[in-house]
Parts: C-alpha cells; sequence; structure tokens
C-alpha cells in the first residue's frame, strides 16, 4: 500500500510540475507577444512594422522557444521565422507574406494591440447580427484606400440595413459600439462618401469584431 501510495504522489507531482512548467512557458510566451503587439499598435506601414520585429529580436526568440504545442505554437514559429527573415534581408516585401497571427493573440487573451479581451469577446459569434456584420467588417478592413472602403459599403447595402434592424437584439455591453458603427456605414453610403469612416476595421467597428469573434 505504501508503494501504491507513493507511486500516486508522484504521478501527482510530476503532472502538476508539468502544468507549472506548461504556465510558466505561456506567461513568457504571451509577455513576448503583447510586448510586439503594444510596440506596433500604432504603425501604420510595413516598415514601421519591420522597425518593431527589429528591436523586439529577443521576443521573437521567446515566442519561438516557449511556442506551445500545437496548432498556436506551429503558426507562431512560422510567424517568428518569415520575421526574422525580413529582418535579416531587411525587406519589408517579406512581410506579405506572413501568415495571420491572430490566434496568437486570442490564446494570450489580448485583441492586436495587446489590450485585454472583453468580457464580451466571442458571445455574438452565432447570432444573426454577426452573421451579417463580420462579411462586411472583413471587406472594409481589407480595402487599402477610402475608395475601396466605400465600395465594400455600397456593395453591402442590405446588409447594413439589415444590421440596423438588429441593433435592438444585441446586449447593452455592445449596443453603443454597434449603433455607432451602423450609423457610420449608413452615412458612407447614403452620402456616397467614406469620410464618416474613420480607419477601415477599427474604432467601434473593431469592438463590434470582438463580439462577433473576430480578433484581428
Amino acid at each position: 500500500m505504501a508503494s501504491t501510495s507513493l507511486a500516486v504522489s508522484g504521478a501527482g507531482a510530476a503532472e502538476h510540475a508539468t502544468r507549472t512548467v506548461v504556465h510558466v512557458r505561456k506567461s513568457a510566451f504571451c509577455t513576448a507577444n503583447i510586448s510586439i503587439d503594444r510596440a506596433s499598435a500604432n504603425v501604420d506601414s510595413d516598415a514601421g512594422f519591420l522597425a518593431v520585429l527589429k528591436s523586439h529580436s529577443h521576443d521573437l526568440g521567446i515566442l519561438k522557444k516557449d511556442a506551445p504545442a500545437g496548432a498556436v505554437g506551429q503558426l507562431a514559429i512560422k510567424l517568428v521565422n518569415g520575421a526574422e527573415t525580413a529582418v535579416s534581408a531587411n525587406n519589408v516585401n517579406a512581410l506579405n507574406n506572413l501568415p495571420d497571427g491572430s490566434s496568437l493573440d486570442t490564446y494570450c487573451g489580448v485583441d492586436g494591440n495587446g489590450s485585454p479581451l472583453p468580457a464580451y469577446f466571442g458571445k455574438g459569434t452565432s447570432t444573426a447580427f454577426c452573421t451579417n456584420f463580420v462579411p462586411i467588417f472583413e471587406d472594409v478592413s481589407n480595402a487599402t484606400n477610402a475608395a475601396g472602403v466605400l465600395s465594400a459599403l455600397t456593395s453591402h447595402a442590405s446588409q447594413v440595413t439589415q444590421l440596423s434592424s438588429e441593433l435592438s437584439t444585441l446586449p447593452a455591453s455592445i449596443k453603443a459600439a454597434a449603433t455607432t458603427t451602423v450609423d457610420k456605414a449608413q452615412t458612407a453610403i447614403k452620402t456616397n462618401s467614406a469620410a464618416a469612416i474613420k480607419g477601415n476595421g477599427s474604432g467601434s467597428a473593431m469592438d463590434v469584431a470582438l463580439y462577433c469573434g473576430q480578433n484581428e
């Protein structure tokens, strides 16, 4: 019995030690990821982002060393390898080949700016509102200029109208941001001008995107 108890105790200790190591590695991994997020939060060019990567080579190393098992870790290593290639070659064009790293932020519980995800993150994923909102958000986010933003909105004019009718179904935590977002989209369509849209996929629209489970 003593031998059996000791074996169980040893197994429990090993499991606890493993969990501790995983927790420590996740903490280091996420600290490095958040450091890069925050440093690049206000960067609006590839050259600026490349400069951030150059100054965070230590964080890139940690992301690779402490990458978790599974898809998130595999993505992190791919991202770091691509980032290191861009830095080594001093080539901003290499950044265009980097995969989307938003799942790293979600794993670490933050948005793309390194801020904690709100309590409502992903709560609306299966709602009719989000089903209509996400395609609009993605098209607007991918626009490279004001004309592209306007084109994306006008091509989704009927969905924008539908969003307006669904605002009353939203929880208080996101209703104000959603109302602002839809109002701006309707104004842009009505005036045939993207002047009402400050940026493409930021501000209140990003808050709504988070509610819809889009961490970009």
